[in-house]
């Protein structure tokens, strides 16, 4: 499935033009991280994807650097583009069910794999709330549906494609076990090559978003934010 904390990794184009552009009152200015055709992402959004995106990593906040912040800042202009494309399009959001099942998975996950501290202590670790993560998994709920309604009608997936994964992925266990067949493992293969296309083309789709938006960035990182979120 696409992470859509693994959407855009790359660099903002421009982004050491930090502060090029100056509002009207300085408070204003300390509050506006980013405008994206005119849409403010604050100060405020960029430290909460910072941090969750270090909580669904499991990284300790104190390890924040200069480039986590960029790359966070980075990403949540992708989701604004994203977020825009989703207002014209007929994708529909995340239901409260989805949500939760959902956040229940997320939290099951999390607590097998890291069961040191509850859920509870977790989070206040973080800096979140179950609305924070349940906010973020909406999101990516919705986007993942708009990435999915905008690639998939266009992917084919052709049966010597399928086969030569079929032969480089799906050998043998070493002690003799057997793998399923070919046709057993079509319908998977298949899902998992056109997951791997929509990647592929999702870059490419992003860069033209913001070839054809006006993004101001207003603010960079200032030390005193660093590793204290």
């Amino acid at each position: 499935m696409i992470r859509l904390a693994a959407i855009r990794r790359g660099a903002i184009l421009g982004l050491l033009l930090f502060a090029a552009t100056f509002l009207g009152a300085s408070e204003v200015l300390d509050g506006i991280a980013v405008a994206v055709n005119g849409h403010v992402i604050l100060r405020s959004d960029w430290q909460d994807e910072v941090r969750y995106e270090f909580f669904v990593a499991a990284k300790p906040l104190q390890g924040i650097t200069l480039e986590d912040r960029k790359g966070a800042l980075d990403r949540l202009i992708d989701q604004e583009l994203l977020r825009e494309q989703t207002g014209t399009s007929e994708v529909r959001p995340a239901s409260p069910e989805e949500i939760e099942k959902q956040y229940e998975i997320v939290k099951a996950d999390y607590g097998r794999d890291h069961g040191a501290l509850t859920w509870s202590a977790v989070l206040v670790s973080y800096h979140l709330t179950e609305a924070d993560i349940k906010n973020h998994i909406a999101l990516e709920l919705s986007q993942l549906r708009l990435v999915d309604a905008h690639f998939r009608p266009s992917i084919q997936v052709d049966a010597a494609a399928i086969a030569d994964y079929y032969r480089d992925h799906m050998a043998p266990h070493p002690a003799g076990g057997q793998r399923i067949s070919l046709k057993e493992a079509t319908p998977k293969i298949r899902e998992l090559l056109t997951q791997e296309k929509m990647n592929q083309l999702l870059g490419p789709w992003l860069e033209s978003l913001r070839s054809q938006a006006q993004i101001k960035i207003f603010a960079a990182d200032s030390p005193e934010t660093q590793g204290q979120q």
